[in-house]
C-alpha cells in the first residue's frame, strides 16, 4: 500500500514541466478552460438572437410559383380531349408595423438584454474560474508546505531515533524506548506518503482547470507575507456581475409585462405588395395553347391593416397579472443576491482579520516548539529528559509547524477571497 502511494505521489508525468505564477495560472485558465469556450459560444447565440429579433420587425418576403401540365380527358359519351396549362406568378410582400401596443419595442429589448445578460454569464464564468485557479494554487503550495513540515519533523524524529538507539547500546535506555520511537518515525512516513499522495490530486485539480495533459507542474509564487494594512468594507455592496445580471432580468421581466398588454392593444401595420403573373391554357379543338398569354401581368398595391382582439376571454389580464408577479418575484431574487454577496464579504473580511492576527502567534508557538524540542532532546541525550517528554515535544512541533504550513495558505487564500468578493479584477488587464 505504501509502495502504491509513493508512485502515485512521485509518478513522473508524461507531459512537459510548466512553470507557473499565479498570474499566468489566472491568465490561462481564461483562455484555455472549455467552460469559458462554451460561454464564448452561448454569447455569440444571444448576439445573433437580438440581430435577428431586430428583423422579425418586419416581415418581408419574396415568393414564386410556377408549373405546368398536359394530359387527355374522356367524359361520358363525348370524345376524348388533350389539354395544357401553364402558369406562375411572383409576389414581393412586406409589412412594416406601425403600431403594435409597444410589442414590438418590448422583444427588441428583451432580446438585448439576452445578449446582455450572456455577456455577463461570460464574465461570471470567467470570474469563477480564476476564483477556482487561485484557490487550487494555494492548495498546491499548502500540500508542499506541509510535506516540507513533515519532511522536518521526520528528520528530527530520526536524529531523536538515533539518540535512543546510542542510549539502548549503551544500556542507557529500554528497548521499549526504540520500539516506541520507530513506530512513531513509521507512522510519520505514512503520513508524509499520504500528504504526497493528496498533492498529486490537488495538481491535477489544477491541470484541469488549465486543460492540460499529464504535465508536472512547478508553482513558482509562495504564499505572500501577512499584510498589516487595514481590512475594510465598502459602504454597499460592489459592483458585481451577478447584481449587474439580476438589472438585465429586471429588464426582461418589465417587456414581458409590455408585451403582455399589447395582447389587449390593437396592432396597425403597413402592407406593400408588387409582382407578376401569368397563365395560359389550351384544349384541343377548342382554345390553342399560347406562350405568349405567360406574359407578365403586373400589378401592385399599398394599404393598411388593423387588427384588435377585443375579447380574448380574459387571457390577456391574467398574462399581465402573471407577467407583473414574475418581474416582483426577480425584484426579491435581487434583494436575496444583494444581501448573500453583502454578507459573503463580511464574512471574508472577518477571515482576513482573524487570519492576520493568528499569523505572529502561530510563528511564534513555531519557534518556540522547534527550540523546545532541541532542548528536550539534548536533555533526554543527558538523561534529564524521560522519553515521553521527548514524544511530547515532537508531537508538539510537528502540530505547530503543520498549523503554520496551513495557516500561510488559508491567508493567502482568504486575501485573494476578499480581493475577488469585492469585485476586484485579479488579471493586470482589468477584464478576465
Amino acid at each position: 500500500m505504501i509502495a502504491l502511494l509513493f508512485l502515485l505521489a512521485g509518478t513522473a508525468f508524461a507531459g512537459e514541466t510548466r512553470t507557473l505564477t499565479l498570474a499566468d495560472t489566472l491568465r490561462l485558465v481564461v483562455e484555455r478552460n472549455p467552460d469559458l469556450q462554451s460561454a464564448d459560444l452561448a454569447r455569440d447565440i444571444a448576439a445573433i438572437e437580438a440581430r435577428r429579433a431586430r428583423l422579425d420587425r418586419f416581415s418581408a418576403t419574396v415568393v414564386a410559383t410556377g408549373g405546368g401540365d398536359a394530359g387527355v380527358a374522356k367524359p361520358w359519351k363525348q370524345d376524348a380531349y388533350a389539354g395544357t396549362d401553364a402558369s406562375w406568378d411572383t409576389h414581393a410582400n412586406l409589412a412594416v408595423p406601425l403600431y403594435a401596443g409597444g410589442a414590438v419595442r418590448a422583444s427588441v429589448d428583451a432580446a438585448d438584454a439576452g445578449a446582455e445578460m450572456a455577456s455577463l454569464d461570460r464574465l461570471i464564468t470567467a470570474r469563477s474560474l480564476q476564483r477556482s485557479a487561485y484557490t487550487a494554487y494555494w492548495n498546491i503550495k499548502g500540500y508542499e508546505l506541509q510535506i516540507e513540515a513533515a519532511q522536518e519533523g521526520l528528520d528530527l524524529t530520526q536524529q531523536a531515533l538515533d539518540i535512543i538507539v546510542a542510549k539502548a547500546d549503551a544500556g542507557l535506555a529500554a528497548g521499549i524506548d526504540v520500539n516506541r520511537s520507530k513506530v512513531d518515525l513509521y507512522a510519520q512516513q505514512e503520513t508524509l506518503v499520504e500528504e504526497k499522495a493528496a498533492l498529486y490530486d490537488a495538481q491535477q485539480e489544477l491541470l484541469r482547470l488549465l486543460h492540460y495533459g499529464d504535465d508536472a507542474l512547478v508553482l513558482a509564487d509562495p504564499p505572500p507575507a501577512p499584510s498589516d494594512a487595514a481590512v475594510s468594507i465598502p459602504d454597499t455592496v460592489p459592483d458585481r456581475p451577478e447584481l449587474a445580471r439580476k438589472a438585465q432580468e429586471a429588464r426582461q421581466a418589465a417587456d414581458a409585462v409590455t408585451s403582455a398588454r399589447a395582447g389587449a392593444l390593437p396592432t396597425l401595420s403597413v402592407t406593400a405588395t408588387a409582382g407578376g403573373s401569368g397563365s395560359a391554357s389550351g384544349v384541343t379543338g377548342s382554345t390553342t395553347f399560347d406562350p405568349d398569354d405567360l406574359g407578365p401581368s403586373l400589378d401592385a398595391s399599398v394599404g393598411l391593416s388593423l387588427s384588435w382582439d377585443i375579447f380574448d376571454l380574459f387571457q390577456t389580464r391574467d398574462a399581465v397579472a402573471v407577467a407583473k408577479l414574475q418581474a416582483q418575484q426577480v425584484d426579491a431574487s435581487t434583494e436575496s443576491t444583494r444581501d448573500s454577496l453583502a454578507a459573503e464579504l463580511r464574512r471574508a473580511a472577518s477571515n482576513v482579520r482573524q487570519l492576520r492576527e493568528r499569523a505572529p502567534l502561530v510563528d511564534a508557538q513555531v519557534a518556540l516548539a522547534r527550540d523546545n524540542l532541541q532542548i528536550v532532546q539534548g536533555l533526554y541525550g543527558q538523561g534529564s529528559a524521560t522519553i515521553l517528554d521527548l514524544f511530547n515535544a515532537q508531537a508538539s512541533f510537528r502540530q505547530a509547524r503543520t498549523q503554520g504550513a496551513s495557516l500561510r495558505v488559508q491567508l493567502a487564500t482568504a486575501e485573494y477571497d476578499l480581493r475577488w468578493l469585492s469585485g476586484e479584477a485579479l488579471t493586470p488587464s482589468g477584464t478576465p
